[in-house]
């Protein structure tokens, strides 16, 4: 049964330590399931629908496999895509509008997604524990893998946007800010049942949902990944 977290009642009790920044990740981690239960997640799968909004994102599937593999799908009727990520083997395979393309490196913003993907949607994992830095009132700065996250939390702890600013002297310069709202319990994480995405020229809104430890096929990340094959390669054998 999904859970909703009673954010009123416990609005105060995030407030009572805002200024201890270790004290408050520790709220935040426990709000969205805590340590043990986090660091149990291998892969999850991400179902993002467009949202009955003004800005809606094109139909887009992720699956996650922690720490350095993912996959994404997205179906924007102009420009389909798939992508297969292996960081492991700096590898990186696209489809684009139907024409497989060769291998090639990882680039800074997919680099970057490996933990975005971990930090927008589980905050840590097994593989990536953020460092927090300060706290001021609700807005907690935390660093990981070579950027820095402004986490702005709710009142029960739970990010409601999260905001990574460009690296200072990082070329390209790439700014990540996301709002997430509506958080339920999946299989005990809490996780937004809405997402924005806020680029320089738009802001994407979906409702999504997930599939904790998704099964799949590990031999998708050696493929050259195919539009045809459809928005869930993963299941293919």
């Amino acid at each position: 049964m999904n859970r909703w977290l009673p954010i009123a009642a416990v609005a105060g009790a995030f407030a009572a330590h805002a200024a201890d920044p270790q004290e408050a990740w520790e709220q935040a981690v426990k709000a969205k399931g805590g340590h043990d239960r986090l660091h149990r997640v291998h892969s999850l799968a991400i179902y993002m629908k467009p949202a009955q909004v003004n800005l809606a994102g094109p139909p887009t599937n992720w699956l996650c496999v922690f720490p350095g593999r993912y996959f994404e799908f997205e179906g924007h009727p102009m420009s389909q895509h798939a992508t297969v990520v292996d960081e492991p083997a700096d590898r990186v395979a696209t489809d684009v509008t139907g024409e497989p393309r060769g291998s090639r490196r990882l680039t800074p913003a997919e680099h970057d997604r490996l933990a975005l993907n971990q930090i927008v949607f589980l905050l840590e994992s097994a593989w990536l524990q953020p460092r927090p830095v300060e706290v001021r009132r609700n807005v907690l700065v935390v660093e990981a893998a070579g950027r820095t996250y402004r986490l702005f939390l709710n009142g029960a702890g739970l990010p409601e946007r999260i905001v990574s600013p460009p690296v200072p002297g990082q070329k390209p310069k790439i700014q990540y800010e996301y709002k997430l709202q509506r958080y339920r319990d999946f299989q005990g994480v809490m996780l937004p049942a809405r997402v924005a995405s806020a680029g320089r020229l738009h802001e994407w809104t979906w409702d999504v949902d997930y599939e904790i430890d998704a099964k799949y096929n590990p031999k998708l990340f050696e493929r050259t990944p195919n539009l045809a094959d459809g928005p869930e390669p993963w299941r293919m054998r």
